[in-house]
């Protein structure tokens, strides 16, 4: 009679006779050259994803690789005419008043909005590079690149939304931020603009411009001044959005200097009345009590109590030592004989290790066989094997069976910037997962690390009991709209809770 040959379905392994009677009883066993498991009810079939998933995926790398190549030359025609114009204002002084305009804008390139896009960070310069390639495209249309940059990245942060819901109202968060980094920088290259301007003699200097000047001025130092606090509120009311409009309309009042104020403080001022009512943003925050100190009166008022003296004080009674008694496990609780067998050896292992740090060299090899002896019995008790070969080869089987990831999750853990200590850790974490179970987690560690959120933070969120991988991104969205002291309040908040 001949037998069944059993084939894995990914590496085209032919399983041995040894595991043949395994897959026959229905036993869930796993391929030797590659891990995967196989079960003789599914046949070894893998299961046939859906095709709408892969084109999603496939078009998402592609816009990032456009923005991502644009990202390297976007800023080079701007500087290259800026630093010319620099140069040339030896000959001519208000070329000077256009070459460092064009300067402020590509380094703000260089510096702000390059390093996010090398993140993916897209949602945090969704009007940044917009708004730049517009007053860069006054230096001979040198900015048209910014502006192409930017759209493209409005477009990606548009389409592959990190958050599921409330997507309008995080969308106009993230937009207000955008808008605020480049207030100011904004104001200042437009005032530098119409320096040459009057330089060049297109436009009068009088009294009334002077006047317009200072009040627009001071509007955007005004806004300078809350722009750590705009930063960090994600809910506004009425006089907040009232607030940042009228500062934009004063501030607009010379050559509309304040224009990126002025649309700031109209989307403030929208979003202070379309904040939806289950909004989480900082959830329980206003539950979250801090233990009040309690008055000094109070502590020196206790001290000066009378005390008994000790031979008045009661003497308590030292009961004798007793033995702990053992509990008895639940019905439930209880394991079956094979698991107790393996509870037994795994105590015995832990034993010999106590003795080999106390005993002597003679001991301790004969500790050693000991120990070599109780691993060969676990493998015994989880599979019938008989000869030494079997035994040695049941033994790398069952080192292999967690020890399987896919090259891509291995390439996500290896791009990661943390360090090869919690790499480690990573992957003990990631050993007893599903394969689905383990891309959510992956995703979950890297949108922590993307948010930017101090180490100790990640560390103490990762170490929340009970939180899933898709409850990790909600937390640290929300943690990024807040300063230190309220993220320290609100994961203190959390540790209580669990």
């Amino acid at each position: 009679m001949s037998k069944k040959i059993y084939v894995c379905s990914d590496c085209g392994y032919v399983f041995p006779d040894e595991l043949t009677d395994l897959i026959e009883n229905n036993i869930k066993v796993y391929c030797e050259k590659c891990g995967t498991p196989f079960l003789i009810s599914s046949g070894g079939k893998k299961p046939v994803k859906p095709k709408k998933k892969k084109r999603e995926k496939a078009k998402e790398p592609t816009l990032h690789k456009i923005i991502y190549k644009l990202n390297f030359v976007a800023f080079l025609p701007i500087f290259i005419v800026s630093i010319v114009l620099i140069c040339l204002s030896i000959i001519e002084l208000s070329l000077l008043f256009i070459g460092i305009p064009g300067m402020i804008i590509s380094l703000y390139d260089l510096s702000y909005v390059s390093p996010k896009i090398k993140k993916k960070q897209y949602d945090h310069i969704v009007a940044d590079s917009i708004c730049m390639g517009i007053l860069g495209s006054i230096i001979f249309g040198t900015g048209v690149l910014l502006i192409l940059k930017g759209l493209l990245v409005l477009i990606y942060a548009v389409k592959y939304p990190k958050l599921d819901e409330n997507k309008s109202y995080d969308f106009g968060l993230k937009l207000k931020n955008s808008l605020n980094n480049i207030s100011f920088v904004g104001a200042i290259t437009i005032i530098l603009y119409s320096i040459f301007w009057f330089v060049e003699g297109f436009l009068s200097l009088g009294k009334g411009i002077i006047i317009f000047l200072s009040i627009a001025g001071g509007a955007i130092l005004l806004d300078l001044l809350f722009k750590k606090k705009i930063r960090n509120k994600y809910k506004f009311d009425f006089l907040d959005g009232l607030g940042v409009l009228i500062l934009g309309v004063l501030s607009v009042m010379y050559w509309a200097a304040g224009i990126f104020i002025l649309i700031k403080g109209t989307l403030i001022f929208i979003l202070s009345f379309g904040k939806p009512t289950d909004y989480s943003g900082l959830i329980g925050k206003s539950e979250i009590t801090i233990e009040k100190p309690i008055p000094e009166q109070i502590i020196t008022a206790v001290e000066k109590l009378p005390q008994k003296p000790q031979s008045e004080r009661r003497k308590v009674r030292e009961l004798p030592h007793r033995t702990p008694i053992r509990e008895v496990p639940s019905p439930k609780e209880r394991l079956s004989p094979g698991e107790e067998k393996k509870e037994e050896i795994k105590r015995e292992i832990h034993k010999l290790e106590e003795i080999k740090e106390q005993g002597s060299p003679k001991e301790i090899k004969t500790n050693i066989r000991a120990e070599k002896e109780i691993e060969l019995k676990l493998n015994e008790s989880l599979l019938p094997v008989k000869d030494k070969k079997d035994k040695k080869l049941v033994k790398e089987y069952f080192l292999k069976i967690f020890t399987v990831l896919s090259k891509d999750l291995r390439a996500q853990i290896h791009d990661l910037k943390i360090p090869k200590k919690d790499k480690k850790e990573l992957l003990k974490e990631l050993a007893f997962l599903t394969k689905e179970e383990q891309v959510k987690y992956i995703e979950a560690i890297i949108n922590l690390y993307r948010e930017e959120l101090p180490i100790l933070l990640i560390e103490r969120i990762k170490k929340l009991p009970d939180v899933k991988p898709e409850h990790l991104a909600k937390i640290a969205s929300q943690l990024k709209y807040m300063d230190y002291e309220e993220q320290l309040s609100y994961i203190e908040y959390l540790e209580g809770k669990a």
